[in-house]
């Protein structure tokens, strides 16, 4: 028995990194995947693996930012498995944007609108939209899960990253209020707060720089830094009936490196 049987879980962003490790444990668990990622070719691989490991999975390609893709990836839920019950908000945007999209992580003075918006836009506004779009429906299913990825930015402050600080800071905010709302309709809301974790996104953004890796390992008490799958287990705890009398808390999977953070 799997601690997500007969579940269906969305996971957005899940074509890769944290994503796809997260999505690859809740179908061992049990669960039903429906794979939600921007890249087409990113969605069909993770949902062969998925397959391939004996675990149920369809895909949804879309922008998380837009409307229609976040509702049309609702539907793909209910088109395969006839809903969901567990929705992981974990697509969004952070260094390594300006490697892929051009978008620069720099301070409030230097930010440009475009910058603020986009990164608001895909970091909290998918979180709003698949909130909007899905609540009604894991209402209508009795009740649901709701695990939203913010950051240890939204604990702390920093030298740059203000848009994308402000945006981790609005989704631990917006969680607690999702849970107080709709708490008595079944719905638990929790974040995530990871810290460094080595998956692909960090190596674009910081850790293929020389010496980074090493100095932010020596910053955590536990001298390294973090796996998707560390995330992934965090995640599951939320996801399960493990969790039943949890909602409304930040979790910071970091390994205290936010304990430690100004300290020699």
């Amino acid at each position: 028995m799997g601690q997500l049987d007969n579940k269906v879980a969305i996971i957005t962003g899940s074509g890769r990194g944290q994503g796809l490790v997260a999505a690859r444990l809740f179908a061992k668990e049990g669960a039903r995947i429906v794979v939600n990622d921007l890249d087409a070719e990113s969605v069909d691989i993770a949902v062969a693996s998925i397959k391939d490991a004996g675990g149920e999975a369809a895909g949804a390609v879309g922008d998380v930012s837009k409307a229609a893709d976040v509702q049309a990836t609702l539907q793909a839920a209910q088109d395969a498995f006839g809903g969901f019950d567990i929705l992981y908000n974990n697509a969004g945007i952070g260094y390594s944007a300006t490697k892929r999209f051009g978008i620069a992580m720099s301070d409030v003075v230097n930010c440009t609108e475009d910058d603020w918006h986009r990164i608001l836009d895909i970091n909290v506004g998918g979180i709003f939209l698949f909130c909007k779009y899905g609540i009604p429906k894991l209402i209508e299913r009795g009740g649901g899960i709701i695990i939203n990825t913010a950051s240890i930015a939204a604990l702390r402050g920093g030298a740059d990253a203000h848009a994308y600080t402000a945006s981790k800071g609005a989704i631990l905010s917006l969680t607690r209020a999702v849970a107080v709302t709709y708490g008595p309709k079944g719905i638990r809301a929790n974040t995530l707060c990871p810290g460094v974790i080595d998956t692909e996104m960090i190596h674009d953004a910081l850790i293929d720089n020389s010496g980074v890796s090493e100095t932010l390992a020596r910053s955590t008490p536990l001298k390294r830094n973090g796996t998707p799958e560390e995330v992934a287990d965090v995640a599951l705890f939320l996801a399960s009936d493990q969790s039943r009398f949890v909602t409304g808390e930040a979790f910071a999977v970091d390994g205290g490196i936010i304990q430690s953070i100004g300290l020699s």
